[in-house]
């Protein structure tokens, strides 16, 4: 969102929006180009959080207290990345309830290949900036977003 001198001045969240949409423009096309784009945001989540807590039996209950979703839409979410080939669901011994979930080779592949988009994006973002500015950035974000989320009274 561009704003000129005749208008009145822009909003912090205008530019916050602005921003966010030309950032996921640039990932989006990033994991297009990588060949990633057959999962949905919240699949690409899932196998990030699969992938950084690997060293832990992940079930999943752990999955939907992680992001605060539903049973069924995590069963919707594991099915699906499972048919695919993300992820296996595996027995655990003692609970044929308990189903751990792990990744496969082409979820550890898609995680990589995702990261090495962020890291491309993140770069092209920064390009030009500072380590000192980038670090007032985050911590204005910081800031505004501790803001709206405290209780006013």
């Amino acid at each position: 969102m561009h704003c000129c001198e005749s208008l009145p001045p822009c909003h912090i969240g205008a530019e916050v929006k602005a921003l966010s949409h030309a950032y996921r423009r640039q990932f989006s096309e990033a994991i297009r180009q990588s060949g990633a784009e057959d999962l949905s945001a919240m699949q690409g989540h899932v196998i990030a959080y699969l992938y950084y807590c690997r060293e832990k039996d992940i079930f999943q209950r752990d999955i939907e207290e992680a992001f605060n979703i539903t049973r069924s839409s995590v069963t919707g979410i594991v099915k699906l990345m499972e048919e695919k080939g993300y992820l296996t669901r595996q027995s655990v011994p003692g609970d044929a309830r308990l189903k751990k979930l792990s990744l496969t080779t082409k979820g550890l592949e898609h995680h990589e290949r995702a990261m090495a988009s962020i890291e491309l994006v993140e770069s092209a973002a920064v390009q030009g900036f500072t380590q000192e500015e980038i670090d007032l950035f985050r911590s204005l974000c910081t800031r505004i977003r501790t803001n709206l989320s405290e209780k006013k009274e």
